[in-house]
């Protein structure tokens, strides 16, 4: 991520928000708005039962001035109120207090209407679901009510019957799949008197993947790929070493839906067979396509370890008022992180050819300033085809500006495991807001010193830093800068030796960006079968400590070519254990990811 430098949190609390107004009421959720307070960053929202705020609280936080809160019961009435934040300071005053009663499936007096003991769901095929019921004792007729979400907000269909049985007809088959919500209501005959079932998820039948294919082999493992299944919204990959699937089976299911998979966990020089099936459904009653005819592949031999680092180091361009967050000051524990880590090969964003540091006139370029303090840790800089030189070291005019255009992404190695071949360079990408550094990737070619011959090609970036959550015409700009990328690497890898691409994409891992590259035959070395540690933090954390965590959702990667597997993938943090908190200097805005490979000999 890219960060312009904030101003000073200012002292006084935000105003009290005013124009709360409900926006939408559903059976067991509701939204309501508010007129946005000036300076605020946030807002926090609460909700109880009583207009006290004592009973049935809940609290909710959100960056946007409006709100949907959900998990409630049908029914009820409920109260609200939401203040305006500004930064990690307290809230201002609340706003007036909001109050508003749920829909209603029915007046439930279920003491004359016995419980529903069984409900059996069966997907009858790819545009029909079935329901069976036990009939609970005096029921005389139902009701079957269907949404497209869970708290019966949208799509609500409502059918009657004097069955205890209905096939839900007529559904499309979509890609991907989705899931549909039921409850049941059984009324007594001659009487409103109702009694309603627990809500239930229920699925379509998915169809079984075509065209599965082995797109790449490496040593510990195979990447994947089939064509995307009608209804299906994820896919189960089984692994085995006899084309029977009695020995050694394993079986990996994808998290992210996508028709492609990495397994990185196979035994070297070993012929396995792969199937896949889809898979559709969120958490009940998951409906399931048979397997598709088996393919079978031999991991390769041999290989060497290779470890690298992805670290957004933070513009020393940031003056925010807060000393630690000073490039002076968080420079030792950016070198300490990286020192300590490792790694072969290290991609650092944002080490900028600025030389105007907060309080530093006149400084050394950042991306210098940190090749200096880590060449005493055994490292170097990758020219990645610049001159290596600034200011007036070459004796004439503009002679930084090949660093400038780097755009702050620099290549570092550990000189002792590998060495440099070529003299590298860069790839200019999609420039969406016209910088005038534009946006790079910077790459080299290295070889491994452990007497193996291995090379392989590096590659270091930093998508661009817009609209991360807001995503449409933001993502479409990092989407076309991941094609860029993938495109120019076919000229510059020509001759296809294994890739490393490490960088912050400004992406979350469902983003279209990090599908380009999927498609492309990358993949994240944050594997479905590789061993992670603290997976759950966000990548970005902003400062904030404790730092969020949120599992999966980071924006720096480590990419890896079809031909190399991932033993490990690691978040680096310094965080006490108890507390959560970091321990001594944060280094950056960013964490570090590091990831353990095997290169194939």
């Amino acid at each position: 991520m890219w960060l312009q430098a904030p101003a000073a949190q200012a002292a006084a609390k935000p105003a009290r928000p005013a124009g709360v107004k409900t926006t939408k009421i559903n059976y067991e959720s509701f939204s309501f708005k508010w007129n946005a307070v000036s300076g605020a960053t946030g807002y926090t929202v609460r909700v109880a039962t009583n207009a006290k705020f004592t009973s049935g609280r809940n609290t909710l936080r959100t960056g946007k001035s409006s709100v949907t809160v959900t998990r409630l019961r049908n029914c009820a009435t409920y109260y609200f109120k939401v203040n305006a934040r500004t930064g990690s300071a307290a809230g201002g005053a609340y706003s007036a207090t909001g109050k508003v009663t749920l829909k209603c499936y029915g007046p439930e007096r279920p003491s004359g209407i016995g419980k529903f003991s069984t409900i059996t769901v069966k997907p009858k095929s790819a545009t029909s679901i079935g329901v069976s019921w036990t009939r609970p004792k005096t029921a005389a007729r139902y009701e079957l009510w269907r949404s497209t979400s869970t708290d019966f907000s949208t799509d609500v269909v409502k059918v009657k019957t004097g069955k205890t049985w209905y096939v839900d007809r007529n559904f499309k088959a979509q890609t991907p799949g989705k899931s549909y919500y039921y409850r049941i209501l059984a009324f007594k005959s001659g009487s409103s008197t109702v009694r309603y079932s627990k809500k239930f998820e229920a699925n379509l039948a998915p169809a079984v993947p075509t065209g599965f294919r082995v797109k790449g082999r490496a040593v510990n493992g195979a990447t994947l790929t089939w064509n995307r299944a009608a209804n299906a919204r994820q896919y189960a990959v089984r692994t085995a070493t006899d084309a029977g699937f009695t020995r050694n089976v394993k079986t990996f299911i994808t998290t992210d839906g996508r028709n492609r998979l990495a397994v990185n966990t196979l035994a070297a020089g070993k012929k396995y067979y792969f199937r896949v099936r889809a898979l559709n459904g969120n958490k009940q009653h998951i409906a399931r396509s048979s397997y598709g005819p088996a393919v079978s592949a031999t991991t390769l031999s041999s290989g060497t370890p290779l470890t690298v680092l992805s670290f957004n180091v933070l513009t020393a361009n940031l003056d925010d008022g807060v000393k630690s967050h000073n490039w002076t000051t968080r420079k030792p524990a950016v070198v300490d992180t990286i020192g300590d880590s490792g790694a072969d090969v290290v991609g650092v964003q944002e080490a900028y050819a600025t030389v105007k540091y907060p309080g530093v006139v006149d400084a050394r370029p950042q991306w210098e300033d940190l090749r200096r303090g880590l060449t005493a840790r055994g490292y170097q800089r990758a020219l990645s085809g610049t001159d290596g030189l600034y200011g007036t070291q070459c004796g004439r005019s503009g002679c930084a500006q090949d660093e400038y255009l780097m755009d702050g992404n620099h290549i570092f190695y550990r000189t002792s495991t590998v060495r440099p071949i070529g003299k590298g360079g860069r790839i200019k990408l999609y420039n969406p807001d016209g910088r005038t550094s534009g946006y790079t990737a910077a790459w080299q070619v290295f070889e491994k010193r452990d007497g193996s011959g291995v090379r392989f090609l590096a590659v270091d970036t930093h998508f661009y830093w817009a609209g991360i959550t807001a995503r449409g015409s933001y993502e479409a700009a990092r989407t076309r800068q991941a094609k860029s990328l993938i495109d120019a690497l076919k000229t510059v890898n020509a001759g296809k030796l294994p890739v490393v691409i490490v960088g912050d994409l400004n992406s979350k891992p469902y983003h279209d960006p990090v599908t380009a590259m999927m498609a492309a035959g990358y993949s994240d070395a944050a594997g479905v079968d590789v061993p992670q540690t603290r997976a759950r933090y966000n990548s970005f954390h902003g400062f904030r400590n404790p730092p969020p965590s949120t599992w999966g959702n980071h924006i720096d990667y480590v990419f890896v070519s079809p031909n190399v597997s991932a033993k490990k993938w690691e978040l680096l943090a310094n965080l006490d254990a108890k507390t959560g908190k970091f321990v001594g200097l944060i280094p950056s805005d960013h964490h570090a990811i590091r990831a353990r490979l095997t290169l194939p000999r």
